[in-house]
This record gives structure tokens, C-alpha cells and sequence, in this order.
């Protein structure tokens, strides 16, 4: 099982596709996402654009270290410390500098990545995520920004089925169809692969501590970087994309219409292409 420790004790698991010869690049998911919710198919065009492509699951997800236990909900941590597990895969690959591209809360642990370890990026990839926490960038209700301290309710296979289900028609493309079968099985290998629901919530009470506002230091990131958004978005609102155009020197921003906060098949070439582009640009 291939897994790294950092050197704040962390154990952080991750896989590898193609061919450790290509572009090193990094895919960072979101919030309780596992590295299996990138697409394995999404991960093959991917590599077939000639990238080598790692996914670690995020510290308190998948088969990385829960950092603590079922009733124990305070984050310890912040997305920096998230960016610097991320720095410290590199370190355990031996890969200097690397083509990063994060998804919702994966894309502000790679802003975290270029701001504080700005030697380490060749090109950023920022998908449905934003510069900063503030009202003006977010859509439909975000809590009221103080941490969550209740246990959330433990479920059993079928009920996690049925509410992840309904959690990914939420946050769906409304300009694409909504594959429920598809969607049932990611469920379950998510389910079968490991049920920890208070990780979720401590990744959350972490992304609380910050740091929410980024704008400023992301004027002095000047790396290529693709802004991939959708107008559907029902989390984060386009206007964010647009703010990475004008903070960023290197920004190329693709609006989509009718897609939400998800990777739609649809639309993969187009994000394919945009992620080369901007790795290319970096060579």
C-alpha cells in the first residue's frame, strides 16, 4: 500500500497512473472526497496527454491518517498543513516541481501549495474553487462559519447510498444528465473503501482555520495557471474564476455554462486540454 509520512506524523496514502517518465501531476479532491472520485476514465485522458498522475486522499479521507476519533471533532490543523502534505509527496517521489490541479477544497490547498512553496508548482489547475471565503464567492447556505462540534449521524450502507446520491444530484451540472447508477457505485466504493463521516467534518472545521483570504498573496503567483468554472455552480459562484483572472498574471479562465460543481464527462476533454495547455505553457 503506497503510503508516505510526513514529517508532522501524518500517513498519507496515494496511487500513480502512467508513466513516472511524463508531467508530474497532482490532483487534490475536495472536502470528504476520496482519490477514487476523480474518474479512473478522467485519469486516463490524463495520462494519455502524457501526464504521470498522482492522487494522495486527503489527510481524515480515504486511507490516510484520521487525525482523530469519532466523537473528537476539532481540526488540529489548516489548509496549510493540507498544502504541506501535499509538499511532502513530492518530497517522498522525488519530484521537484510539479503540475498541480485541486478540485473545491483541493484547489485552495493548492493555492496554499503556490503562495507558501512557490518552487515547487510548474502549473495550477483551480476547478470550481475560489480565492477567498468571502460572501460575494459563495452560493446557497456555508454554515455560519463556526466549527462543527456535533458527531454526524452514523449510517448504514444503504442510507449512506441514498444521501450521497442525493448529495451529488445537489451539487450536479444542471446543463448534463445526472447518471444515478453512476453515481450509486462511487457510493459504494466509497462506503466499502472506508466509512469515517467525522473526518469530513474535521476537514471542515480545518478549512475554518483558515487561511480563508488569499487574494493578496495570489497576485505574486506567476505560474500558468487554467481557472475551470461553471456558471451552475451551486456552491461557489462563477464570479470567483473571474477574480483568479484578475489577481493572477498568468490566469486563463474557461467558463462552462450548465456545469455545477462536478467534473461532468462532458466536459472532460475541455478540462484536459486546459490542464496540458497550462503545462505546457510552463515548459
Amino acid at each position: 500500500m503506497p503510503t508516505l509520512t510526513t514529517a508532522a506524523g501524518i500517513t498519507i496514502y496515494y496511487e500513480t497512473d502512467g508513466d513516472p517518465s511524463g508531467r508530474p501531476l497532482v490532483l487534490v479532491h475536495g472536502g470528504g472526497a476520496q482519490l477514487i472520485g476523480w474518474p479512473d476514465e478522467f485519469v486516463a485522458h490524463l495520462v494519455g496527454a502524457g501526464f504521470f498522475v498522482v492522487r494522495p486522499d486527503n489527510r481524515d479521507v480515504g486511507l490516510s491518517q484520521q487525525t482523530g476519533g469519532p466523537d473528537d471533532l476539532a481540526a488540529t490543523y489548516d489548509i496549510s498543513d493540507m498544502a504541506a502534505d501535499v509538499v511532502a509527496l513530492l518530497d517522498h517521489l522525488g519530484i521537484e516541481r510539479a503540475h498541480l490541479t485541486g478540485m473545491s477544497l483541493g484547489g485552495y490547498i493548492v493555492q496554499l501549495v503556490a503562495i507558501e512553496h512557490p518552487g515547487r508548482v510548474a502549473s495550477l489547475g483551480l476547478m470550481s474553487t475560489s480565492p477567498s471565503s468571502e460572501p460575494e464567492f459563495l452560493v446557497g447556505t456555508h454554515g455560519d462559519g463556526q466549527p462543527v462540534t456535533t458527531p454526524p449521524e452514523r449510517l448504514d450502507r444503504d442510507a449512506y447510498i441514498t444521501m450521497f446520491v442525493n448529495g451529488q444530484r445537489g451539487w450536479h451540472s444542471p446543463g448534463f444528465r445526472f447518471d444515478e447508477d453512476e453515481s450509486r457505485a462511487l457510493a459504494a466504493r466509497y462506503y466499502d473503501r472506508v466509512y469515517r463521516p467525522d473526518g469530513l467534518v474535521r476537514q471542515w472545521n480545518a478549512m475554518l482555520n483558515g487561511p480563508l483570504e488569499r487574494r493578496e498573496e495570489l497576485r505574486a503567483v506567476d505560474v500558468p495557471t487554467v481557472v475551470i468554472h461553471g456558471r451552475g455552480d451551486g456552491t461557489l459562484h462563477w464570479r470567483a474564476a473571474t477574480a483568479f483572472a484578475e489577481i493572477m498574471p498568468q490566469a486563463e479562465v474557461l467558463l462552462f455554462e450548465g456545469m455545477g460543481h462536478d467534473v461532468p464527462r462532458e466536459l472532460w476533454p475541455d478540462f484536459v486540454r486546459g490542464i496540458a495547455r497550462a503545462a505546457s505553457r510552463a515548459q
